[in-house]
């Protein structure tokens, strides 16, 4: 019998497994505790941008921010921009349009996702002091409205006092807005913190 033309595939060493640094997201084995909201940052006539939920982990706290958009006299590739078809996770790119966010801890510490993670820095090199990231969170619509969120993952918990949450989106005619964070009341909502899986500690 002839042999295959085609040489025979060498094994392949099984892929180390990576755990995900607690800097990058929030852990994947635990159920957070979560802290209600509900409250406006902005509104204009066609632009709603809410914090509905804090989620807060043992080792940081992840910002539900919500937006909804109703389309003014945009063109077809301008709605796009406005509502991230086009460029999803933070509009498109430059700080007219993209969506900026930043939080002013009770230490006097500002950190921003202008200078979080944004596929530069080296997935396991850890960030020195507070790190926050924009991780989305989807959306849809249509031609006239849309729906879209984000996640804040702030990592590793603020220190006691309260925080400033800062939003600003130039391209919907929204400046630096501000909502400030109950700190002591979301550091206490940490001892509600849960184990995911049965049998591991809280």
């Amino acid at each position: 019998m002839n042999p295959s033309f085609f040489p025979e595939k060498a094994p392949q060493p099984e892929p180390e497994h990576q755990q995900t640094p607690p800097w990058f997201q929030p852990p994947e084995d635990e159920y957070p505790a979560r802290v209600l909201l509900r409250e406006f940052m902005a509104r204009t006539e066609s632009t709603s941008l809410a914090v509905s939920h804090v989620d807060v982990y043992s080792v940081g706290i992840a910002i539900k921010i919500n937006w909804e958009l109703r389309r003014r006299e945009e063109s077809a590739v301008e709605w796009q921009l406005a509502t991230g078809m086009g460029h999803f996770s933070r509009g498109a790119g430059d700080e007219n349009s993209e969506r900026r966010f930043g939080l002013g801890l009770a230490d006097g510490t500002v950190v921003t996702t202008v200078d979080g993670f944004d596929g530069h820095r080296n997935y396991g090199d850890q960030p020195e002091g507070w790190s926050l990231m924009d991780q989305g969170g989807g959306g849809g619509g249509g031609e006239s409205r849309f729906s879209g969120s984000s996640r804040l993952w702030l990592w590793p918990l603020p220190p006691p006092g309260p925080i400033d949450l800062v939003a600003e989106w130039k391209a919907r005619d929204i400046p630096e807005s501000k909502l400030v964070l109950d700190g002591a009341a979301l550091l206490s909502a940490v001892a509600d913190v849960r184990p995911l899986w049965s049998g591991e500690k809280p």
